[in-house]
């Protein structure tokens, strides 16, 4: 966790203009509003990307297939 010290001014002047309830739900909803504007948005392979320290069992699990899938049973 990172300590940032704002001026009492600045940060009574963001919770009445945004109504929020306190300083640290207004810096949690603006700086989360910031990363969603300034991320670069994944393309399709980012989103396939498996990450690097994943353990050997997690990726058996990705591959191994469920025997049982797609079945039902009619009773």
């Amino acid at each position: 966790m990172v300590a940032v010290e704002l001026e009492e001014k600045l940060i009574d002047k963001v919770l009445t203009i945004g109504h929020y309830q306190n300083a640290q739900k207004a810096i949690d909803i603006i700086l989360a509003e910031y990363i969603k504007t300034h991320a670069p948005e994944a393309n399709a392979f980012d989103k396939l990307c498996v990450e690097l320290d994943i353990s050997d069992d997690e990726v058996d699990n990705l591959f191994s297939r469920d025997k049982d899938k797609g079945r039902s049973l009619h009773l």
